[in-house]
Order: C-alpha cells, then sequence, then structure tokens
C-alpha cells in the first residue's frame, strides 16, 4: 500500500495523469453537457420530443461505441509503440483503424439514413414517437461515417501525448452546435422553427466542421500521426493486420454487443411508456454528464500503464493500476454527496416533468448517484488497467455475461412480467455492475494483464 500511495504522491505521475485526463474529461463533459442541453432546448417543446431526440443519440451512441472499439486498437497498441519509440507504429494502427471504422459504419449509416423508420420502430410504435425519431435519426444517420474518422485521429493524438488538440476543436464543435441548436429549434435570427429537425441539422453541421477542422489541424500542426502510402502499404501487412486485429477484433465484439445491449436498455424503457422514456433520455444526459468527469482517468490509465508496458516497465505499470482503481471510485463518492445534497436543484430543470413522471425522476436520480462509483470503479479497471496490456477477451467476458446474462434478463423481466416501476426497473440493470466489479479485482490481481504487445520477439 505504501508503494501505492508514493506512486500516487510522485510529481511526474501526477503531472503526466492531469495533461492526459484533464483534457479528455473536459471534452467529454462538454459533449455530454452538449447532449444534456439539447435535450433541455428540445423539452421545452413536449416529452415526445424528449423521448425522440433520447432515442436517436442511443441509436448514435451504439455505433459510436463499435467505432471506439475498433480505435481501441489505436489506443492500446498505439500507446505502447509510442512508449517504446516506434511512432511510425502509431500511423500504422490509425490506418487500420480507420479502414475498419468507415467499412463497418457504412451499412450503418445508410440504413439511417434511407430506412430510419425500421429502426425506431423496434423500440415504440407510438406515432409520434416513430414519426419524430425517424426524422432525426435520418438527418443524423450519415454522420456516423465523419465519426469514424475523428474517433481513431483523436485516439493516436492521445497515444502520442497530445489530448489538448482533440478538446479544443471538440469544444468549438460542441459552441456551434448549441448555437445552431438555439437558431434552428426555435428560429431565431430568421430561420424557420424546425424543432427535433433543427436539432439534427444543428447536430450534423458540427460534427462535419469537427472532422474538417481536425483533419486541417492535423495536416499543419501533427504531421507526426499523417499517414503516407508507405504506411497504409506497412499497414496491411499481414504480421501488422494481424497484430491489429487481435486487439481490435474482440474490443469491436467487446464494444458493439455491449453498445447494443445499453440500446436494448433503450428500448425496454420505451416499452414501459413514452413518458419512461423520456425520464430517460433526460437523466442519461445528466449522468453523462458527471460520468463524463471520469473518462479521463480511464484513458489517461490506457495511455500512461501503455507506455510502461511498452518499455517494459512492468512493476511501474502494477503499482500505478491500483493507483487508478482505488483513488477514482473515491474521488467519485464526492460527486454522489453533491448529487444527493442538491437533487431538488438538479431535479428543478426537469421543466417539463409534473407529478408522478418528476417523482420518479427525481428516485432514479438518487439511485444514479449512489451507483456513481461502482461503474467509476468497473471503467477504470476495465477500460483503463485490462486494456492497457491487451487483455480485452476476459473484458468482454465480464462485461457481456454481466450485461446479457444478468443486467438485461432481469431488466426486462421486472418490466414486462412484474411490472415494476422505473426506478426499480432501473435498479435491477445496475445488478450486472457489481458481478463485474468482483470479476474484474480478482483479474486485475492475477497480474495477467502485464503484457508487452509490441515487443519485436
Amino acid at each position: 500500500m505504501k508503494a501505492k500511495i508514493a506512486t500516487a504522491t510522485n510529481q511526474v505521475f501526477l503531472r503526466k495523469l492531469w495533461q492526459l485526463a484533464l483534457p479528455v474529461s473536459l471534452q467529454s463533459l462538454l459533449f455530454s453537457l452538449l447532449g444534456l442541453v439539447d435535450i433541455l432546448m428540445v423539452g421545452q417543446l413536449g416529452e415526445a420530443e424528449v423521448a425522440a431526440v433520447g432515442l436517436g443519440n442511443r441509436v448514435f451512441f451504439f455505433n459510436l461505441l463499435i467505432i471506439f472499439g475498433l480505435s481501441g486498437g489505436v489506443s492500446v497498441l498505439a500507446a505502447q509503440y509510442f512508449g517504446k519509440g516506434e511512432v511510425s507504429g502509431v500511423r500504422r494502427c490509425l490506418v487500420l483503424a480507420v479502414i475498419c471504422a468507415i467499412a463497418i459504419s457504412l451499412p450503418f449509416a445508410l440504413l439511417y439514413t434511407f430506412a430510419p423508420t425500421s429502426v425506431i420502430t423496434l423500440a415504440s410504435d407510438t406515432p409520434s414517437l416513430v414519426h419524430l425519431g425517424s426524422t432525426y435519426l435520418q438527418i443524423t444517420g450519415a454522420t456516423i461515417l465523419l465519426t469514424a474518422i475523428v474517433v481513431p485521429i483523436e485516439a493516436s493524438l492521445r497515444a502520442v501525448g497530445d489530448a489538448k488538440t482533440p478538446t479544443n476543436i471538440g469544444i468549438l464543435a460542441i459552441v456551434l452546435n448549441v448555437f445552431l441548436n438555439w437558431v434552428l429549434i426555435f428560429g431565431h435570427l430568421g430561420f424557420p422553427e424546425l424543432g427535433v429537425e433543427g436539432s439534427a441539422w444543428g447536430t450534423t453541421i458540427s460534427r462535419l466542421f469537427q472532422t474538417l477542422i481536425l483533419i486541417l489541424y492535423v495536416l499543419k500542426k501533427r504531421r507526426m500521426v499523417v499517414f503516407t502510402w508507405i504506411d497504409i502499404r506497412q499497414a496491411l501487412r499481414v504480421k501488422e493486420a494481424k497484430r491489429f486485429s487481435l486487439i481490435a477484433i474482440p474490443l469491436l465484439i467487446h464494444d458493439g454487443f455491449w453498445a447494443f445491449g445499453v440500446l436494448i436498455y433503450s428500448f425496454i424503457f420505451a416499452r414501459i411508456g413514452v413518458d419512461e422514456l423520456a425520464v430517460m433520455s433526460m437523466l442519461a444526459s445528466v449522468e453523462g454528464s458527471i460520468f463524463a468527469l471520469f473518462i479521463g482517468f480511464a484513458v489517461a490509465c490506457s495511455t500512461m500503464l501503455g507506455h510502461e508496458l511498452g518499455a517494459n516497465k512492468y512493476e511501474d505499470a502494477w503499482q500505478q493500476s491500483w493507483v487508478f482503481i482505488i483513488f477514482s471510485p473515491v474521488i467519485a463518492l464526492f460527486m454522489t454527496l453533491v448529487i444527493l445534497l442538491f437533487k431538488d436543484q438538479i431535479a428543478s430543470i426537469f421543466s417539463g416533468f409534473e407529478g408522478d413522471t418528476l417523482d420518479s425522476a427525481i428516485r432514479v436520480l438518487i439511485i444514479m448517484a449512489l451507483a456513481l462509483s461502482l461503474k467509476v470503479l468497473n471503467m477504470v479497471g476495465i477500460m483503463g488497467v485490462l486494456r492497457s496490456g491487451g487483455d480485452v477477451n476476459y473484458s468482454i467476458f465480464i462485461d457481456l455475461f454481466c450485461m446479457w446474462c444478468i443486467g438485461i434478463p432481469l431488466t426486462f423481466v421486472a418490466a414486462t412480467v412484474w411490472g415494476w416501476p422505473l426506478y426499480l426497473v432501473y435498479l435491477c440493470s445496475l445488478s450486472e455492475e457489481l458481478v463485474k466489479a468482483v470479476l474484474m479485482i480478482f483479474r486485475v490481481h492475477r497480474k495477467k494483464w502485464l503484457k508487452n504487445l509490441v515487443a519485436d520477439s
């Protein structure tokens, strides 16, 4: 324990953690706040509009996590390549991630653009929700191709220690998105009042802006991660593709099925009722804004441990891993206390909720706050520690077993068979987190994740 405390007070460690975690957390926070502001703006139009935008965002989140899974090959391997001092390896990882992300995203982009109703009707057959959700999804669907370019580039930049560039550009895109939402949803500055459609166009334009600015910036200022035809040819060699695939494919399977599970949860809540889906859409944005503060810990953990493992510093990686695992949920406890103390003030933002709907929202918010530390522990342990050493197969087992064999079945039964109220159904969905924490800590303690994935041998 003394070694862990010494590591946590090491100035070099803390400075590196701060430089990596703060920009990522800030960008994630702003992205989540954008979703919250988006929902709040649309919330002034009605609960059906909130449910439609929330469901559309969940569909996009499904694809986003698939892309994150592929980009995990960049995050894991590129960090170790950089720790080894081989920047060309970072570029090869980026090539493979971009190619795979676009190839997988293209069918979904076509589906959302040309047949959005077939997706929305899986969640609900309420005419207003189907119409609004289909409109939102049709306009924003093609932007997942832009995300397939942005996310791998951001991962490569963070792998080489540049976490500020994605954050700064992300902030500009978020500010633009909020402004466009204000203009297009409510019809300001002479534009027509478009409602949900305006929210969709604001999101689409801002994502296009983010993609263009990021590419231009990298071409001008970060040439070290700009790949050439030589990098492309080397990346497509069997040895390099196999090395990337051994990490990326399991992560793709993991994140894809996990994201699909998150979507299934939304479908279950939608089956309870439109009001319940509106509550979960609103609170998911609130939780995401709070949870985003800790995403930087997980990303910094994976990057920093990857650097140590790539340099064969296994003992340093071991000590640092426990610093992240112990202290991140402790910090999350302070956020839990803040939420509980100011739950009434937080609930006051739900201007469109009244009576039983508002009471249900407050109860779910309290449960979310109490579960925050457990979720943060699992995120840092799995996404940060285990993935840094490429221990993705066990990560897949933990997440997918707990979600599909425990969380989803119990939630589905509670909602459709037992007919429980929303807050108890949501509580059932958290059952997976408890089992997940036990399995994760057991795996970390066994040290099987301490591996150098880019060693020449």
